[in-house]
């Protein structure tokens, strides 16, 4: 397996743009997607065996969750878990990112209908109000979250289930990360939104912008980093977590500037 590396509207372009592919993994998938004006999304359906998320980069959604619409701004998110009825669509011109952990045919599914094709995954139709409770979702308005602090970061967890961890980081100028590591039980990715953060992927260093998004498969040794001079902003996911939400709430203080132990975590010295 090799590292992917996106600059910002990088990626697998579908729908006229519309829809990009950033990680098309067995165990996740991220869309960027952008709607130019208010229109429907996804009529309410559910997923047997994979989670739904939603990140709102720019603009407003309105998501479905059992029988309720959740409005979203930019910063919000929602995860559907499995068999949790849910739905979108957008209020206005909108921005954001969508997690299918794990993949479930969802990217195969997006370049069937691209190609004017049925296509089909692991998705039901189903009405509003039914499926599990909606209580086993997770909605965080923007700012919110479990907010973890450090010297030259804060960590606030958005979503932490066993099918993903989305990490909200806002590093301070001068963070120089954990050291370079490998994962042998997930994919370890991140989404730039703010500054030029640095980035270790394979053997390659980069520098990149808001919009950017790079992905560390198993085995692939990555780390990042904020030389600065300015703050950065940053998602990180985890998929599947394995533990990764925990170990950070259990070993944050202490490890402050480390990557905390989650899953099969292989260190590697720095060339």
């Amino acid at each position: 397996m090799v590292g992917v590396i996106h600059r910002a509207g990088d990626g697998e372009a579908l729908f006229r743009g519309r829809i990009v592919i950033k990680a098309d993994f067995d165990q996740l998938c991220i869309t960027e997607s952008l709607f130019p004006d208010a229109r429907p999304g996804a009529d309410p359906h559910f997923h047997r065996k994979h989670a739904d998320s939603f990140y709102v980069l720019e603009g407003g959604l309105a998501v479905l969750v059992e029988d309720e619409e959740k409005m979203l701004s930019p910063g919000a998110c929602v995860c559907a878990p499995p068999r949790v009825v849910h739905g979108f669509r957008s209020t206005s011109s909108a921005r954001f990112l969508n997690f299918h952990t794990p993949d479930g045919g969802f990217a195969e599914n997006l370049r069937a209908r691209d190609r004017g094709e049925l296509g089909g995954f692991d998705s039901v139709d189903a009405p509003a109000g039914t499926g599990l409770p909606g209580s086993n979702a997770i909605f965080l308005p923007a700012g919110e979250g479990e907010r973890l602090e450090g010297d030259r970061r804060v960590a606030t967890i958005k979503i932490g289930r066993e099918q993903l961890a989305l990490i909200e980081f806002e590093l301070e100028p001068g963070f120089e990360g954990p050291d370079p590591h490998s994962h042998g039980d997930h994919v370890d990715s991140f989404y730039v939104l703010e500054g030029e953060p640095e980035f270790l992927v394979g053997d390659e260093w980069l520098r990149l912008g808001a919009g950017s998004y790079v992905a560390a498969p198993i085995g692939v040794v990555h780390t990042c980093s904020n030389p600065g001079p300015g703050r950065a902003r940053l998602l990180n996911v985890h998929a599947p977590s394995r533990g990764f939400h925990d170990k950070l709430r259990q070993g944050w203080k202490a490890t402050d500037g480390e990557e905390p132990d989650a899953g099969l975590l292989v260190r590697v010295a720095p060339q």
